[in-house]
């Protein structure tokens, strides 16, 4: 009859068996947590998304940009109103990418959106859109909001 080799390993070979599993499942942990880390730290900043020349989305928070008004994209009285917002969406998202953004909160309007003014590298949005003929200065005081302006010209 032949014999069998012991199924126990020398206690040598299970101290290096013990310390390969030891840093094998440090080296696991370690993983988890810069994974947890890198993660957080990408997630730390929500993605702004503009809907239209004047207000947009920080993660799930919609925004209406404060101090000014642009031309409406969905609710476009006519097809000029509608062109004019696409510029304007498109002429924001171009800001919005062009640097680090900044939003000052000022409360919420009767809708629900978060009222904020907002910065690009230090520049107010507002005046750089009204600069640049996509919007028109729109001012509130005391939360009472002037007639907004027919972008249609009398046309439909």
């Amino acid at each position: 009859m032949s014999e069998w080799p012991d199924p126990v390993p020398p206690r040598e070979v299970q101290e290096r068996m013990r310390t390969g599993c030891l840093v094998v499942i440090a080296a696991c942990l370690l993983g988890i947590v810069l994974a947890l880390l890198v993660g957080r730290a990408w997630g730390a900043e929500p993605f702004i998304v503009a809907v239209d020349g004047d207000t947009i989305y920080l993660g799930e928070e919609k925004v209406r940009i404060v101090g000014l008004d642009a031309p409406e994209t969905y609710r476009a009285r006519c097809d000029s109103e509608r062109q004019r917002g696409h510029a304007a969406t498109a002429y924001l998202r171009r800001l919005l990418a062009s640097g680090t953004v900044t939003i000052r909160r000022q409360g919420r309007d009767r809708y629900g959106r978060t009222l904020a003014r907002v910065y690009v590298d230090g520049r107010d949005v507002a005046g750089l859109m009204i600069r640049a003929g996509h919007a028109v200065r729109y001012v509130c005081p005391r939360g009472r909001c002037p007639r907004r302006i027919d972008w249609c010209g009398g046309t439909k």
